[in-house]
């Protein structure tokens, strides 16, 4: 029987430490993912051998069961701000982005919130309910405008919860 070579299994094991720390410059990023608070977030970034939690912003979360793109959260509450402008001067068109760009969104946010902050599921169901009363009720374009300039910032309070900040609707 031959006796192994120490000098070969050495190498051998050397040269397979190198090659799994060797790594092209050209692959792809990674996605990373983190939970807290039962709330998953993922990112693209780099692959790193690091524990540290990532400060970057999420590339999306999952709420209610659903993976959902931070770009589309941000559209939905752009929406808000978008029927807000539009609320002074035509009601009308506020109503219509509110329903078109915001409305189903906003469900999806308040059962996301439901998960991991109850009180924060219900006030942005309430605001929500306010602003479908006004348009309900036919309101005044400044007292929609308001309401929805309220049920943007619960709105952008609510997804702070999932780490994705929003800018607050701009000043009229």
């Amino acid at each position: 029987m031959a006796r192994p070579n120490p000098l070969a299994a050495v190498t051998f094991a050397a040269l397979a430490i190198v090659a799994a720390g060797c790594g092209s410059d050209d692959q792809p990023e990674a996605a990373t993912s983190t939970t807290a608070a039962q709330v998953t977030t993922t990112t693209a970034a780099e692959t790193t051998t690091s524990t540290a939690p990532t400060t970057t912003a999420p590339a999306s979360v999952t709420m209610a069961g659903q993976t959902v793109t931070t770009a589309r959260l941000r559209a939905i509450a752009a929406g808000l701000c978008e029927a807000a402008q539009q609320a002074g001067t035509d009601v009308s068109a506020a109503k219509h982005t509110f329903n078109t760009k915001s409305h189903d969104g906003l469900h999806l946010i308040a059962r996301g919130l439901q998960d991991i902050d109850r009180p924060a599921s219900a006030t942005l169901l309430e605001a929500k309910q306010k602003v479908e009363g006004d348009f309900s009720n036919a309101a005044a374009g400044e007292q929609v405008a308001t309401d929805l300039r309220t049920l943007s910032e619960v709105t952008k309070s609510g997804l702070a919860r999932f780490n994705v900040s929003v800018d607050a609707c701009p000043a009229t």
